[in-house]
């Protein structure tokens, strides 16, 4: 089963899910994990969205389950009511026993004991806390639970996380416990000058890591997020706020309007091979597709507009990690040329059958993707905003397309 995590914080216009929904059940995400809790924790409002979204979902056979945000939850009353109020909705999700999901977002283990929260529950838990330990075997024997929920983390390279996930796959096997993986497509937070940072696998954690975990196999992955607009990893429909608001130098909106719906375009792809059990990604012609992702300015470049107030920061931590790419993903059911104009120079790719990535060092200007043959019986020709020496407000989020 493939999750994706669902900030019930960042609700869609008029609090109205069903596009939400119907967006996930064409990927293929057979639930959203509902982060319950956030800066401000206006429980009053979030109970009522969530609410709202319980009882779409039941209209529309679509499944949720509960994550618990313990930075700002800390009411173990509170976990459990909300627990047993939705245990029996048509739309609580379960596991293939009848098990509950119900999970945790968490940087550090809480003060209480979860084995006595969950004595309170009163329908059998499928209970998936959230880790951000390296150490897989440290975590079986100190995370107590069903199995554990991992995040991807922030200061590793791509190899030594690929270590990390084969370590929890392998102890996944011998323990017997579900392991439940967490992919996430970019991330960037510039919400103050100490939660300011680009990540530091940022040009890898999406295509390359969805290729490992298809070799390692966890029971399930989650898709870090849906809508976490703050920290720029979302694979939903962008903030719908207009980009005049967003851009108002009073508002910590810093991350845009951009576009990210080939990541979800993306993920439909990588979960149809997941689902099926294979180590590698299999393409019918009807699903080719070729994507591009990018940034609009250099890294290193600082907004120019002093109007707004975090143009003065420093730059995010990991910035230096972060490359002046374009990213070109195809997925073709048999070889193909693609071809990229960055700012007018040339570059292509021979792409062979299945999946491939190529990364291009970008030139200032348009950026323009095209293909020697048709890309699911159609002409590829695809075209973003310009990449630019500098902007107004410093930007490390990406579109993609």
């Amino acid at each position: 089963m493939v999750f994706a995590h669902y900030m019930n914080s960042v609700p869609p216009l008029n609090s109205n899910y069903t596009n939400d929904i119907n967006l996930a059940k064409s990927a293929g995400i057979d639930a959203f994990a509902v982060n319950y809790g956030a800066d401000g924790n206006n429980f009053y409002k979030f109970s009522n969205d969530l609410d709202i979204m319980f009882k779409t979902a039941e209209k529309m056979n679509y499944k949720l389950f509960l994550c618990f945000d313990l930075t700002h939850v800390s009411d173990t009353e509170q976990i459990v009511n909300l627990t047993n109020f939705y245990a029996t909705s048509p739309a609580q999700a379960k596991d293939a026993s009848g098990n509950i999901f119900l999970s945790t977002f968490q940087v550090a283990p809480p003060s209480w004991s979860w084995n006595d929260v969950i004595k309170q529950i009163k329908i059998p838990v499928a209970f998936l806390p959230g880790t951000l330990s390296q150490s897989a075997q440290h975590t079986e024997s100190t995370v107590p639970g069903y199995g554990p929920f991992t995040w991807v983390h922030p200061a590793n390279d791509p190899t030594s996380e690929a270590d990390i996930d084969t370590e929890y796959s392998d102890t996944q096997s011998s323990s017997g416990l579900p392991w439940m993986a967490g992919v996430a497509s970019w991330f960037f937070k510039r919400m103050d000058t100490q939660d300011n940072w680009l990540h530091a696998q940022d040009s890898y954690i999406w295509i390359d890591r969805w290729m490992h975990l298809l070799k390692v196999k966890p029971a399930y992955i989650e898709i870090l997020t849906w809508n976490d607009f703050g920290e720029s990893h979302y694979i939903g429909p962008a903030d719908s706020t207009p980009q005049s608001t967003l851009m108002d130098p009073t508002t910590q909106a810093y991350y845009g309007n951009l576009d990210h719906s080939g990541f979800l375009k993306m993920a439909a792809l990588f979960i149809k091979s997941f689902k099926a059990g294979r180590d590698h990604v299999v393409i019918a012609p009807g699903d080719e597709d070729v994507f591009m992702f990018h940034r609009l300015h250099p890294v290193a470049q600082k907004g120019t507009n002093s109007i707004y107030p975090d143009n003065a920061w420093d730059l995010p931590a990991n910035y230096s990690y972060i490359e002046d790419n374009v990213y070109i993903v195809s997925f073709l059911s048999s070889p193909a040329t693609i071809y990229l104009s960055s700012g007018g120079a040339p570059w292509q790719m021979n792409a062979p059958t299945g999946v491939s990535k190529g990364t291009v060092k970008w030139t200032l200007g348009n950026q323009t993707l095209t293909a020697s043959r048709p890309i699911n019986g159609k002409t590829l020709h695809k075209q973003g905003p310009p990449i630019v020496a500098s902007m107004a407000r410093y930007q490390g989020n990406v579109v993609a397309i």
